[in-house]
């Protein structure tokens, strides 16, 4: 006795349970291409979003900025961002979701690093008067990644577990605290080692401008995180409210 293809048998009806629709007659030349389907999910758009600001962070850290006082890099605007990210993540999807946007998003960072080696290795056409000033400002950037490797790994993965734990006792309330709490935490190590690798690639050569980079930014990424605390609080509830939660049931934002 032959057997019916899968293909051509459709899943019950809804409300008919155990009606089977007749078969569709269909051949391989004819039949509808296939594809896979997409959830339904703004996750993709945080790890699109993640990957980009890292890759420009890397890039814009390759030059020292000073203004009066502070020392810092060009990517001192951009990086704060990463952890806002981050922590929206976090909140919203949990720390497995959080992993693998970070490993994701340094992996795009580090694919970005090793074109810009080969590009730099390849002949320049004759023509071609940028080569010395393309490799000083891209040149850096595998160095500047490597401080990325270490730094933007471990301190989002810690900035995501902290967030994580901190909401296991909080449950919905008090979002502040985790947001504050796990930026603290993140922020330091990842700042730390960033600036131990970066610091003798932008010039810093005193100890005095290392103490001075380092604490300027990590208080700068701190403060950026507590200043967008409201935007988080209003992306976050926006998120809440359209993502897919599996027990059917929407989670408030509150204070």
């Amino acid at each position: 006795m032959s057997q019916v293809p899968s293909e051509s048998v459709s899943e019950p009806a809804s409300g008919h349970a155990g009606a089977v629709a007749a078969p569709a007659h269909t051949s391989s030349n004819t039949a509808a291409a296939r594809f896979a389907p997409r959830t339904r999910t703004a996750f993709d758009l945080f790890v699109a979003a993640y990957a980009v600001v890292l890759i420009l962070s890397n890039i814009g850290a390759t030059k020292g900025i000073e203004i009066g006082p502070i020392v810092t890099d060009g990517g001192f605007f951009l990086f704060p961002i990463a952890y806002v990210l981050g922590d929206v993540v976090s909140e919203v999807w949990g720390f497995r979701a959080a992993r693998r946007a970070i490993i994701t998003s340094f992996a795009a960072a580090l694919f970005a690093s090793i074109c810009f080696w080969i590009i730099i290795a390849l002949p320049s056409a004759s023509f071609y008067e940028g080569q010395e000033a393309f490799v000083q400002v891209l040149g850096p950037v595998p160095l500047i990644v490597a401080g990325s490797l270490l730094g933007f790994l471990v301190g989002q993965l810690l900035n995501a577990w902290v967030l994580v734990k901190v909401k296991e006792k909080t449950r919905e309330k008090h979002l502040w605290a985790r947001l504050i709490s796990s930026t603290l935490v993140g922020q330091f190590v990842d700042t730390l080692i960033f600036c131990a690798v970066a610091a003798p690639i932008i010039g810093i050569q005193t100890f005095g401008q290392f103490l001075n980079y380092v604490i300027v930014g990590y208080v700068w990424k701190c403060l950026v995180e507590v200043l967008v605390i409201p935007v988080t609080y209003a992306v976050v509830a926006r998120l809440k409210k359209t993502e897919p939660y599996w027990d059917g049931e929407r989670p408030e934002v509150t204070a």
